[in-house]
């Protein structure tokens, strides 16, 4: 078992290779031990980290993300376009049987954008689909750029499906990692508060990562084209407790 797993350093990248049999292939920004150096925001940099892959490859995790703290240009190249043009790269690498979980967030369904205008945001050449985020706030692009990650794995679902490969998405709320201040500063101190308060407390990376590598195995051979929401159940209390839930949309 191969996967490459993005966003490797940290929170729930380094937790999900914790989990994964020796072997996986780490990628970040930041150095990680035997693991490839790579700024997914920069096309260049993405196609040589791809090349730089041997062998097959039996899974990829998508975990790499930005919050709503970095621009909007940024935040939809890495959550979005880099998913996309690394597994374009990698798709002869993938072995029949393979599976591709990509790492979204519940923020996602916040998103009004038509299923017609996200599709035309990931059919954009990449120039024009950063221009049409550009000028947005940090938060609202993290909710698109989220929706149309989850919009492009359900389409690449279909398109792998006579190929064997499997291909989801993970959905997790509010989690413990290193980038959780930024999203308080994005979404807001309160709202998150309010979340931990419906569920008990924010979620960890480690429960997140399993969930991610119960995908990638052979034991979920019969779930694809879907999201699976890790959220500590919040979608199903908040309709249950109005009140709380005014603090939280």
């Amino acid at each position: 078992m191969t996967v490459l797993v993005t966003g490797a350093a940290s929170g729930i990248g380094a937790a999900l290779l914790a989990l994964l049999p020796p072997g996986s292939v780490a990628l970040d920004r930041t150095a990680v031990p035997e693991g490839i150096v790579c700024d997914l925001s920069d096309p260049d940099d993405l196609v040589r980290a791809a090349h730089s892959i041997d062998g097959p490859l039996t899974g990829i995790a998508h975990v790499a993300g930005l919050p709503g703290t970095s621009d909007a240009a940024t935040i939809l190249a890495v959550n979005t376009l880099a998913p996309v043009a690394l597994t374009e790269a990698l798709l002869p690498r993938l072995v029949a049987g393979a599976s591709i979980v990509a790492v979204s967030s519940v923020t996602a369904l916040r998103c009004d954008w038509a299923d017609d205008a996200l599709d035309a945001l990931i059919d954009a050449p990449r120039a024009a689909a950063l221009a049409r985020v550009a000028d947005l706030p940090g938060a609202r692009a993290y909710e698109i750029s989220k929706a149309a990650l989850n919009r492009w794995a359900m389409q690449l679902a279909v398109q792998l499906h006579p190929r064997g490969i499997r291909v989801t998405t993970v959905s997790p709320g509010p989690v413990e990692t290193p980038i959780l201040k930024d999203f308080e500063a994005s979404i807001g101190l309160e709202r998150l508060a309010a979340a931990a308060a419906m569920t008990g407390r924010h979620g960890l990376p480690g429960e997140i990562a399993a969930v991610i590598a119960f995908l990638l195995s052979d034991a979920s051979g019969w779930v694809n084209g879907t999201d699976i929401r890790v959220d500590g159940g919040y979608h199903a209390i908040r309709h249950g407790a109005p009140s709380i839930a005014s603090m939280v949309r």
